[in-house]
């Protein structure tokens, strides 16, 4: 069956759309550029949380859009559409980021050493700075607290110190007695729900902690049909005319390949092949042609392969591109002949 993308920027499309359609969202500005491409019933979440002031955590492998979502979300673009298909008032997104890896300490979380005229003192941390604008914005715009890369913080103590931070309901008591309160929507991303993926979070998700985030959306790699579908119209959006038919599937099923090969616990070098890996070994094939598809393949989606991953990734290649073994020999690959 031929996948059907729908775009977020075409109300009578967008409103068509079934929950598992695919979605084009425009994208966000300072982006790589490409389209987000994602199911409408995970952007629809999102969207919800935002609108009502919920606690989201979005999950998943690397590359699965998770950073992409959300700046995508805060372009009216994307939004509008999301909130008048939830019969939400159509305001602005105003996100707060925090990286939470730069917290050393829990009571960083409240405040931080500053100096003025060389004297130091304390001032509020950049999680209570937001939480106060996001007071004074709230019912002008949907505002949002985006936790990044909240398995990366340095001890488990630092998760444990946001319990005070993110009231399931109500206002927060800050060390000073001021209370700061409203609608906020807290967002957390994460790798916890991607058990292959575990290497990129230090350390356990905290039990209580967890259980603030009333909404969970777990983010995964695209199915091979819409992989395909979606790099077709980047395909014709980037003019790419020098690739041969055939290969845009075959770069498709060589990724299907590699991430398989890791749930086997092979190449675990090489990261798992994202959309915007296949667009790189896409756009060189267009802008350098006379190199082979394996030279290609080897500076870009196996470029990270270690030695002694390097031999198994080379016949992952050969057997997905219907090559030889003896034509391993990157010097004397001429498989474009093969397309």
């Amino acid at each position: 069956m031929t996948t059907r993308v729908y775009r977020i920027d075409n109300r009578e499309q967008y409103a068509k759309a079934g929950p598992d359609d695919l979605i084009r969202m425009v994208p966000a500005l300072g982006a790589n550029g490409h389209s987000l491409y994602l199911p409408k019933h995970k952007i629809e979440v999102a969207g919800y949380a935002i609108i009502h002031g919920e606690a989201l955590h979005i999950s998943g492998p690397t590359g699965t859009a998770k950073t992409s979502l959300m700046q995508a979300l805060q372009m009216p673009e994307n939004f509008h559409p999301i909130a008048d298909a939830l019969d939400a008032p159509a305001k602005p997104v105003r996100m707060y980021p925090i990286e939470m890896a730069t917290f050393d300490a829990p009571g960083e979380l409240y405040q931080r050493r500053a100096l003025r005229n060389g004297t130091t003192y304390d001032e509020p941390s950049l999680l209570v700075a937001a939480l106060k604008d996001a007071e004074k914005a709230n019912g002008s715009c949907y505002p949002v607290i985006w936790l990044r890369e909240i398995g990366r913080v340095h001890s488990a103590a630092i998760q444990g110190g946001l319990l005070d931070l993110m009231p399931q309901k109500g206002d927060v008591t800050l060390p000073d007695g001021s209370r700061v309160g409203g609608n906020v929507c807290f967002v957390a991303d994460s790798n916890y729900q991607a058990e292959s993926d575990s290497t990129h979070t230090l350390v356990t998700f905290d039990d209580a902690l967890r259980r603030r985030f009333n909404i969970n959306l777990t983010l995964d790699y695209l199915p091979p049909e819409q992989e395909v579908a979606v790099l077709s119209q980047l395909f014709e959006e980037q003019r790419l005319e020098r690739v041969a038919d055939g290969v845009l599937e075959r770069v498709v099923k060589l990724g299907q390949h590699i991430r398989l090969q890791r749930q086997d616990g092979n190449l675990l070098s090489l990261p798992a092949p994202t959309i915007a890996g296949y667009v790189g070994f896409l756009q060189m094939v267009e802008r350098i042609p006379h190199l082979s598809l394996q030279q290609v393949a080897m500076s870009t989606l196996l470029g990270n392969a270690s030695p002694d991953d390097r031999k198994v990734a080379l016949a992952v290649f050969n057997e997905v591109f219907g090559l030889r073994q003896e034509a391993s020999d990157e010097d004397s690959i001429t498989e474009r002949e093969l397309f």
